[in-house]
């Protein structure tokens, strides 16, 4: 039995629709992702230190707001805890319409881009180099006019590569 992928819906927007690509909400990896950035911005606590990224609602009302957080928070962790097949579609329902009802479109739309951030950030790996080897890549980096460090590590694959070429 295949599970259908969960296709996060179109944000619903407050006033005026963009002309633009419209905002989404949540899909499970993403949730996975974000959990922790999550689970610090829908706290009601935030609606006064930022108070242009929360509906009034959420600002105003703290008993509303709470319940909100509750589920919110709940369906975070329950998601977060289990493999992205394994997440039922209600739940990413549910989680949605809570974050629709905490985040302003300007809320939605920061946490829609510090949610970028954190992709761009797995998708790269960070590796410690000695000063030594730092120096080293520098000098071919001037040598072959080269701007960055991932185009120098790119020349030198690419040159160990031709050199199993050439050997095969």
């Amino acid at each position: 039995m295949s599970v259908e992928k969960y296709i996060a819906p179109q944000w619903r927007y407050d006033y005026v629709e963009p002309k633009g690509k419209r905002m989404r909400l949540l899909s499970v990896d993403e949730v996975q992702i974000s959990s922790r950035l999550l689970n610090k911005h829908i706290r009601f606590s935030n609606g006064s230190i930022q108070p242009e990224r929360y509906k009034p609602n959420f600002r105003k009302h703290m008993e509303y707001a709470d319940k909100i957080w509750l589920s919110a928070s709940r369906a975070i962790r329950n998601i977060s805890a289990l493999p992205e097949n394994d997440v039922h579609h209600h739940e990413m329902d549910a989680l949605n319409q809570d974050l629709q009802l905490i985040f302003s479109d300007a809320g939605w739309r920061w946490i829609r881009k510090e949610i970028s951030q954190l992709k761009k950030r797995q998708t790269k790996t960070r590796f410690e180099l000695s000063e030594d080897l730092v120096k080293k890549l520098k000098i071919i980096m001037a040598r072959e006019e080269l701007k960055t460090f991932d185009e120098v590590v790119d020349f030198l694959v690419s040159i160990d590569q031709e050199l199993q070429e050439g050997s095969e």
